[in-house]
């Protein structure tokens, strides 16, 4: 990792295809400024359209992905914070953006925003002085680092989601309010009057994931929560909605490629 806090980079693929991208989420902060591309952002099931310009901010453990459009060529600069950035720089202040909003809600400054506001501006000085993201230990890098955060902080008027009230967007608020109950595709099938069959095509589609790995990625992040604040391993699995320790083993094995001893 660039740094210890924070790591910055730009991304360019001349062509993109949506296998290699599906929903995921990350215990630090992530700042997407899009530069290029045919694409939309969905965070939490919300669909957020972009336009040259547009900065996507992705709060922790939020459930996000990249969706393309078309294969046309795709150029965005990412900036991971971990939250103790805040705390080792003495800003503090310009974390409550990040912790004071709903999940899904307000994630997208549109470009004209980005421009008056003058985050576009920061953006291209974070390049120019960082020499194309290679020198980001400069003091000066990490000042303007908080300038982009202290900037962010201010911004009020966050754009709402461009597609509402969609299939997919309301069973991943069904999930994400009974995720740690017995939840099931019958379940699933008896409240939203469709079956199985279509509600994990169109999940699949619009997510990337089977609806079975995404509970169970909401299930590992509350361990990961409920672990933060003290509770035992099998406590926490228990509370995240995994029917017993082995079926919370097997899961956090499939997906993170560790066992929970070895990540925790």
């Amino acid at each position: 990792m660039q740094g210890i806090d924070f790591r910055v980079g730009e991304t360019i693929e001349e062509s993109v295809s949506n296998d290699n991208f599906y929903l995921h989420e990350h215990n630090s902060y992530e700042i997407l400024f899009f530069l290029e591309g045919d694409s939309k952002f969905v965070i939490e099931g919300k669909d957020y359209f972009l336009e040259p310009g547009d900065i996507v901010i992705i709060r922790s453990h939020e459930m996000h992905r990249v969706y393309h459009n078309s294969n046309t060529r795709y150029r965005r600069v990412i900036l991971h914070v971990r939250p103790e950035f805040f705390t080792n720089h003495n800003c503090s202040d310009y974390e409550a953006q990040f912790l004071n909003s709903q999940a899904g809600i307000g994630n997208r400054i549109k470009s004209n925003l980005t421009r008056s506001s003058g985050l576009y501006n920061a953006f291209m000085r974070l390049k120019e002085y960082s020499g194309d993201y290679t020198l980001v230990e400069e003091p000066v890098v990490q000042s303007i680092i908080m300038e982009i955060l202290y900037l962010i902080n201010r911004i009020h008027r966050f754009s709402t989601p461009d597609v509402r009230g969609n299939q997919v967007e309301k069973i991943i608020a069904y999930i994400n309010k009974h995720y740690t109950e017995d939840i099931d595709l019958q379940i699933l099938e008896d409240n939203f009057f469709t079956s199985k069959h279509y509600l994990c095509r169109i999940f699949r589609k619009a997510t990337g994931l089977t609806i079975h790995d995404y509970i169970q990625r909401k299930r590992l992040t509350k361990v990961k929560e409920l672990r933060s604040e003290g509770k035992s391993i099998s406590e926490a699995a228990m509370l995240a909605g995994f029917c017993d320790y082995s079926s919370f083993y097997r899961a956090h094995k499939k997906i993170t490629g560790q066992s929970p001893k070895e990540s925790f």
